[in-house]
């Protein structure tokens, strides 16, 4: 019997090859789409983007290119829930996230899987780099690209139902594969930055969200060195833009404590 399988494109060169890869397999193939904004218009474009309307256009015509049904799917509310507010609820409770990493998790892959198996897919195809051996995850070929991390947190289950074609090869060889095959996105750049904060401006995404709380910076003394507008705007590890007063050497913050609305300093 052969496989139905489900093709998440965003859009992209890696999700389009891998896509056509899984039909010159012999599956069952069919793409989808994730609309993942009530206004995708407010998310970024172009090379810092990964889920906008060009995006979903690109999408369309690589799987017309390569001869499959496509669909779009809302899950703009998931996307919201589940990645957005929990992006803002970290940095308000002193620890940095990666909304990257918790939306392949939860959206690109758990949601997308459910969905698929509840409508009789068999497997969910990606263009992740990252290789599937023996129910094992393994990293991909191309350590530059290599996206193991991204999916480190699947169950043993969820990656019973996971295909990802690109894992034996780099990015360049994924870029001319596609490029033999016709497809328009073989020289479109790779997505980056945070795609739902579309002017790049994260500590004014997070004040918006959470307000002005002034408190202040103090060393690893006790001394206050400093006063920030809101603790949520630091991570761990930073150095610049700290505006420390008397400061005679380089500071780092150590740590963020939201009670006390402490961003603690030091060498």
């Amino acid at each position: 019997m052969t496989l139905r399988v489900l093709a998440a494109m965003s859009g992209g060169v890696d999700s389009a090859v891998a896509a056509a890869r899984a039909v010159e397999a012999g599956y069952d193939v069919t793409g989808v789409h994730l609309a993942l904004s009530s206004n995708p218009q407010s998310y970024r474009t172009g090379a810092r983007g990964c889920c906008t309307i060009e995006d979903s256009r690109d999408a369309r015509r690589a799987a017309d290119v390569i001869g499959i049904p496509f669909y779009i799917w809302d899950m703009a509310e998931e996307f919201d829930r589940d990645v957005v507010q929990d992006f803002v609820a970290e940095y308000a409770a002193g620890r940095t996230p990666n909304p990257c990493l918790r939306c392949n998790e939860k959206i690109k892959f758990q949601a997308v899987l459910e969905r698929a198996l509840a409508l009789g897919f068999d497997a969910v195809c990606t263009g992740h780099h990252v290789r599937l051996e023996n129910g094992r995850l393994r990293r991909s070929v191309d350590a530059a690209k290599d996206q193991s991390y991204v999916l480190a947190v699947l169950t043993r289950e969820q990656l019973a139902h996971a295909i990802f074609p690109l894992g034996d090869c780099t990015k360049e060889e994924v870029r001319a594969e596609a490029a033999r095959r016709g497809l328009t996105v073989a020289d479109k750049p790779d997505s980056h930055d945070i795609c739902f904060i579309a002017d790049g401006d994260t500590s004014g995404f997070l004040e918006r969200r959470l307000g002005s709380n002034p408190g202040p910076i103090v060393d690893e003394t006790g001394q206050v060195v400093g006063e920030h507008l809101g603790a949520h705007a630091f991570t761990v590890g930073q150095r610049r833009g700290l505006n420390l007063s008397g400061a005679p050497h380089r500071r780092y913050v150590l740590s963020i404590e939201p009670v006390s609305n402490t961003v603690r300093v030091g060498p």
